[in-house]
């Protein structure tokens, strides 16, 4: 096979070397990494049940279990003639309080002119009061149902039940058409903005965490940042096991409640460490390397007075701009690597690692032919 033929089956590994980009080593702080079971779940004061206000009648629901809503959205229709009775007599006494204010203007001018006594005036304005009173406590229970009274014009027996935050339609504990009491629950929605996770560890190890204590949950997999907020004080009867609340940094959408998958939590002692992304890691000529710029691994092996590469090595690297530099492993992360062999800020290859191998195999076919 000529060098030609080669090129022309290996070009296209060559357009995609675009896909290849850079990242820093960084230095972190890890310490004991232990792998243990973790369920996600979220806390009571972020799930609101929606109960009806009033005794009714469940006529219509507008929303059913998985759906996402927004903070007022409608999702329940009742009617209720406990609603129908409330309406009416806030009709009735805003009738009543335009009577008892135009009667309350009348005793006061006839006051003034002295045709009727202090007590006749005084009257009138207790009833005049006592009306408002009602009225104005009326007004305040329909409001706070959601009646917008400005716009009442007739009594009405629909009370619609609205989403008091974002979330997602979890259980509809309640038939259609079935009578409900006031105070009900009717269904649950799930504030989908903040998760957390509780990790089931030993004893021993639950006793080491602290407040710098971070995870790394995998859900569907992918990696996700948790800290640690605190240890529950009761122990899991059926694992034995301690439960060690974490929260998640952030989550993936639809995430399911109660799904129980795996986490990787750092205890300490914590050292110092230089990371990479686990997806730089590569196998390469039976030992595992990063790849970095050229440049930079010369300034390297002279700093570490590494010896010279083989002249063949040298050649074969001559058409790619990078070179494998070997590493040690020494734990892995979430998505991260620790590493010996490289140090914080240098750059490397987090991904397009086989684009770069490809450059490699290239340019060692091609010195070969």
């Amino acid at each position: 096979m000529t060098k030609k033929l080669l090129l022309l089956i290996l070009l296209p590994l060559a357009l995609t070397a675009q896909d290849i980009t850079m990242a820093h080593a960084k230095e972190e702080k890890l310490g004991k990494i232990v792998s243990v079971n973790a369920q996600i779940t979220q806390l009571s004061s972020q799930k609101q049940k929606i109960v009806s206000r009033l005794p009714g009648h469940v006529e219509h629901y507008f929303v059913t279990p998985g759906q996402q809503v927004k903070k007022g959205d409608k999702v329940v229709l009742i009617e209720s003639i406990t609603l129908s009775k409330m309406t009416a007599e806030y009709l009735a006494l805003k009738k009543q309080a335009k009577a008892a204010k135009e009667k309350l203007e009348t005793a006061r001018k006839l006051y003034k002119k002295g045709l009727t006594s202090q007590s006749e005036f005084n009257q009138a304005i207790i009833e005049s009061e006592n009306v408002l009173s009602r009225l104005n406590t009326l007004r305040s229970q329909l409001d706070s149902l959601g009646i917008d009274t400005t716009t009442l014009k007739k009594a009405t027996d629909q009370l619609t039940l609205r989403a008091h935050a974002d979330g997602m339609v979890g259980d509809i504990f309640v038939p259609l058409h079935s009578n409900v009491d006031a105070e009900e629950p009717l269904m649950s929605i799930v504030n989908q903005n903040a998760f957390y996770a509780i990790a089931y560890l030993s004893v021993a190890d639950a006793m080491h965490l602290s407040t710098k204590s971070i995870g790394e949950l995998t859900y569907a997999g992918k990696s996700y940042k948790a800290h640690f907020v605190q240890l529950m004080p009761v122990i899991d009867e059926e694992t034995q096991r301690a439960k060690a609340l974490f929260t998640l940094d952030s989550h993936p959408k639809n995430t399911l409640i109660n799904t129980f998958t795996q986490m990787q939590v750092a205890l300490p002692p914590y050292t110092k460490a230089v990371t990479v992304s686990k997806s730089a890691l590569s196998l390469f000529k039976g030992e595992w390397v990063v790849f970095v710029e050229k440049e930079h691994n010369k300034t390297h092996e002279k700093e570490e007075h590494k010896a010279k590469k083989e002249t063949e090595e040298e050649e074969n690297e001559e058409a790619s701009p990078y070179v494998p530099r070997v590493v040690e492993p020494i734990a892995y992360f979430g998505d991260y690597v620790a590493v010996k062999g490289l140090k914080a800020g240098e750059a490397y290859v987090a991904s397009g690692v086989y684009f770069v191998k490809s450059m490699l195999l290239k340019s060692a076919i091609g010195d070969g032919d």
